[in-house]
């Protein structure tokens, strides 16, 4: 379960505005104010394409390479629905009887995002509460809940004390959940970056039928590797060792400069920590890592105060995952807060 709304879309109607329907007195049911209201307070415009930035054109003006073309052929049909979509946001805006329509179909449109159905049903809440009172607001509410409750969504329901309307907040464990979903997408995307979050998977799972200290090792290992992986593909890691080939092509062998290719390094070069303590408690982990006997190196069998174990494993889990915003801008924060 992705405990999203975006995933359970196709249930809204049905399991939150259908049962609101059955708490209405039959004067209620039968007014299409209500749906005309709500309409105008939750129910977001159509958003107008992007116009694509093209590469070339020929000298009479027109696009040529194969690219554009696609790329002009998508935004016009893109365009085409929207206008469709945008003529059907105004009839519902001036006719009540069309608005129910247009809120089924905003529901369960494939590109309502994740904000903008909470937002929806946050504003709802407003309009349902001046329509039909507390009563059928507080019913609102408890059919909310039950929702959230149905499909393990990831949000905290909230109705302030002094009043203000019903509000969704995300949770810690939907928060991280989202955090590991967008990991896996953003190393889809790569073929190395994939192969190394698949080994780092397969090692947690392998983890139910063997949790030995030599199976967590190689787990914690997995990770490692992967966001050592991942800050390889830092901007500003990628720009200098960019800078360094360059200048390294044409440079005496005594003036060649070093790559940064250590996680250390390169967590030196990346510019994203807000303060010297965060940079050095990710560097500190990562010498754990080096450090302890058996997770990336021979370590120092010394500086070992006991024998890894599930609490490590969970521990450390938690911790490097919570670096990955660092390692890769892919990985966008407020999106996986709230998106």
């Amino acid at each position: 379960m992705r405990g999203e709304f975006a995933g359970v879309k196709s249930e809204i109607i049905k399991d939150i505005f259908e049962p609101l329907m059955d708490e209405m007195t039959d004067e209620e049911f039968s007014d299409e104010e209500l749906w005309g209201d709500l309409f105008r307070e939750a129910i977001p415009a159509p958003a107008e394409p992007e116009e694509p930035t093209y590469l070339s054109f020929d000298d009479d003006g027109n696009l040529y390479l194969d690219a554009d073309i696609e790329a002009r052929d998508a935004y016009d049909a893109t365009s085409a629905i929207y206008q469709d979509r945008l003529e059907a946001y105004n009839d519902a805006a001036n006719r009540a009887d069309l608005a129910w329509q247009y809120i089924v179909t905003f529901f369960e449109d494939a590109n309502a995002t994740e904000r903008q159905i909470v937002k929806a049903l946050e504003d709802a809440f407003d309009a349902i509460e001046d329509y039909g009172g507390g009563n059928l607001a507080n019913a609102y509410y408890q059919i909310i809940e039950a929702f959230l409750e149905k499909y393990s969504l990831r949000y905290d329901l909230r109705r302030p004390a002094g009043g203000g309307g019903m509000t969704l907040h995300p949770t810690l464990p939907g928060m991280f959940a989202r955090l590991i979903r967008d990991l896996k997408e953003v190393t889809s995307q790569d073929a190395a970056l994939s192969a190394l979050m698949r080994d780092f998977e397969d090692s947690v799972r392998d983890l139910k039928a063997d949790q030995s200290p030599r199976k967590i090792k190689q787990s914690l290992a997995a990770q490692f590797n992967l966001l050592e992986a991942l800050l390889t593909q830092s901007p500003q890691v990628v720009a200098y060792n960019e800078a360094a080939e360059a200048h390294n092509a044409t440079a005496s062998r005594r003036q060649q400069r070093r790559l940064v290719n250590t996680f250390g390094a390169m967590c030196d070069k990346a510019d994203v920590w807000p303060h010297e303590d965060v940079l050095k408690s990710a560097k500190s982990i990562y010498g754990f890592g080096s450090d302890y006997p058996g997770i990336r190196h021979g370590g120092t069998p010394a500086n070992a105060k006991r024998e890894i174990d599930m609490r490590d494993m969970v521990s450390m889990t938690i911790v490097l995952a919570g670096f990955t915003p660092y390692f890769s801008e892919a990985l966008e924060a407020e999106r996986i807060y709230l998106d």
